[in-house]
């Protein structure tokens, strides 16, 4: 009964799969062959047990097909794009942590300047350097505007040139 049914109706399949873009030359097409010919199975159950007319059926199962498909075909490629970004974080987390070592020269910097810095000064090279925040949250942080901030970096590095200097 079911495979007289596939049998009949394979040319609909293949049409709702061709408007996928899914031939015979695609990597997952017996793959996606076998989803349709399922979704087509359970669309004419569904369709006998509700005693539905027979004549809207071939083009309600092309509708039902094309949807199976084309969902089926947004899950492939999102899983495949999660495996991409996994393997890519992999790689990140196989290279040597040089932001571990770059933060303990700042924080060794950061005491050795310490002395020479007022307290705002000193707040201002833990955000941006320890917390990484940009000038604009900085500002927030502070309740100051941007330009302030900005003066009171380039105070810093006036005084962090001379301290290297001597």
């Amino acid at each position: 009964m079911e495979n007289d049914l596939i049998k009949e109706h394979h040319v609909l399949i293949l049409g709702a799969l061709k408007k996928c873009h899914v031939t015979t030359y695609h990597p997952l097409f017996e793959d996606y062959l076998q989803i349709a010919r399922w979704t087509l199975i359970e669309t004419h159950r569904r369709f006998i047990e509700e005693d539905t007319e027979m004549s809207t059926f071939n083009q309600y199962v092309y509708q039902r097909i094309y949807w199976k498909i084309t969902d089926e075909i947004r899950k492939e490629r999102l899983n495949t794009e999660r495996q991409e970004n996994s393997s890519s974080d992999d790689t990140l987390l196989q290279l040597p942590d040089k932001e571990a070592d770059d933060l303990l020269e700042v924080k060794e910097l950061l005491e050795k300047i310490s002395p020479l810095l007022t307290d705002i000064e000193r707040c201002f090279l833990e955000d941006a350097y320890i917390h990484d925040l940009s000038i604009l949250e900085i500002a927030k942080k502070n309740k100051t505007s941007r330009n302030t901030v900005y003066k009171c970096r380039n105070r810093v590095a006036l005084k962090v040139i001379k301290f290297l200097n001597t």
